[in-house]
């Protein structure tokens, strides 16, 4: 505690009970040094000088005063006392340490007002009872935010400017990264086998909780399921973060991160019985768009089970149409008989698709036409009619050329290996997590309507 403090003095509150609330972030510790500790002392001191009850103090460690009041935990759990009546003050040093946000600072006011609860600062002199002094915290609130609006602009550049020179800014970094000397984030050698093996057994199974249990298991460490999920659509092992493509060494190609974005979409859920349910993830009813969900029936009579997919929407309110299910067999037998015929035909109209969008007319030969044109109306070689009657013919060119986007090349490998296999012969020795692998490695979705028509969307 700093005895040179001054105290502010309200004699109306003695031995009253009160709520002593502590708050500080890591930066202001270490720039002000208005640690958590001094902060506590003086507020305990401000407590004995009025003879206060203190009821309990809440302190919210590393938290800025812009951060939304509904993430601060201790904040919240302090409200909650409020309401139960716990306290009839709340103590703290000074107003910054409330609120920088004046929109949040009335939001809470109107909480304490219904529920009898006053606000008072330590070591400043501020009330809420004057209209004088609902102005001085207003003033105060809007010079506390606008500096810290600042703050934050100045530290966004910085922010802006490493990632731009592809500096690290936060040494938070998935498996497989480090910060390296020159202050870049790298590739760590000891642990990038680890992404390596992540991806590649995810892109296999593509199961979050299998890879997960596949990495404990592996490499005899724990692994958190979140920290796996969050890991498998970091951009950063592509090598991009915030806008920017080049900013790290790519640990996965982009195009095939990208890809495995898609399988991360429709993730099958590893169950404790290890049942797989092939379709899961990959059905979708074509009545409401919702996903159908998997379910397995047993007949105990007949020893004998069997896997139907329902609409999940039907299924919990009934405000779908799709109310059959339909077999896992039946799919599976529609998918043999005609995948390969399918996927076909998808690959010729595709391919047809490439040769017609390449012999689109190049759009600079338009703007060419459009610069030429331009330059004889300045030089006064037209007028302005047949200017204007060639520029719309030529901008109405150029905006149907334009108007459809050409699309991105696909990588139509994995098709192609598909269509080489002998399905018919190899499919009844696979796994039903191996069957998963093999649909879901070209099939985007299957789209199933109540009458069991079957459609194939493919990746």
């Amino acid at each position: 505690m700093n005895n040179t403090h001054f105290y502010s003095h309200y004699p109306s509150i003695e031995y009253k009970t009160c709520a002593l609330y502590v708050r500080c972030s890591k930066e202001e510790q270490a720039k002000f040094g208005d640690t958590i500790e001094a902060q506590k002392a003086d507020l305990k001191e401000f407590a004995k000088q009025h003879h206060l009850k203190i009821f309990d103090i809440y302190v919210d460690e590393g938290y800025t005063s812009r951060k939304k009041y509904n993430k601060r935990k201790e904040f919240m759990r302090m409200l909650e006392d409020v309401e139960l009546h716990k306290f009839e003050y709340i103590i703290f040093t000074k107003l910054d340490r409330w609120f920088r946000s004046i929109a949040d600072f009335y939001k809470i006011q109107e909480i304490l007002d219904n529920n009898g609860v006053t606000w008072l600062t330590a070591l400043e002199r501020y009330e809420m009872e004057t209209t004088n002094g609902k102005l001085n915290v207003n003033i105060r609130l809007s010079v506390a935010q606008d500096e810290a609006d600042r703050d934050s602009d100045r530290i966004k550049d910085v922010f802006r400017l490493k990632v731009k020179k592809g500096e690290a800014i936060t040494g938070s970094l998935p498996i497989g990264l480090m910060i390296g000397e020159n202050g870049k984030v790298d590739i760590n050698p000891n642990t990038v086998q680890i992404a390596y093996d992540m991806f590649d057994y995810f892109e296999t199974h593509n199961s979050k909780r299998g890879t997960l249990l596949y990495l404990i298991d592996k490499y005899d460490r724990y692994f958190c399921y979140e920290t796996v999920a969050r890991a498998l659509r970091n951009p950063l092992y592509k090598g991009e973060y915030r806008g920017n493509s080049n900013y790290c060494p790519a640990i996965i190609e982009p195009d095939r991160f990208n890809r495995i974005q898609k399988l991360g979409v429709r993730n099958v859920k590893k169950r404790k019985n290890n049942r797989y349910y092939i379709f899961s993830g990959l059905a979708e009813c074509k009545e409401c768009g919702h996903a159908l969900v998997a379910n397995t029936i047993i007949q105990r009579r007949y020893n004998r089970e069997y896997t139907n997919y329902r609409c999940n929407y039907y299924s919990n309110s009934h405000l779908c149409n799709h109310s059959h299910g339909i077999n896992e067999k039946k799919i599976e037998t529609y998918l043999l008989n005609n995948i390969k015929p399918e996927l076909e035909k998808y690959v010729a109209d595709y391919e047809l698709k490439q040769k017609i969008t390449s012999k689109k007319t190049d759009p600079s030969k338009i703007k060419n036409k459009l610069q030429r044109l331009q330059e004889l109306y300045i030089n006064e070689l037209i007028d302005l009619d047949d200017y204007r009657a060639s520029y719309n013919q030529y901008k109405k060119e150029l905006d149907e050329i334009t108007s459809d986007t050409i699309p991105v090349k696909k990588d139509l490998s994995s098709i192609r290996s598909f269509l080489n296999l002998d399905i018919q012969n190899i499919y009844d020795s696979l796994t039903p997590q191996e069957r998963r692998a093999l649909w879901g490695s070209i099939i985007d979705k299957l789209i199933i309507s109540n009458d069991e028509d079957i459609e194939i969307i493919f990746l």
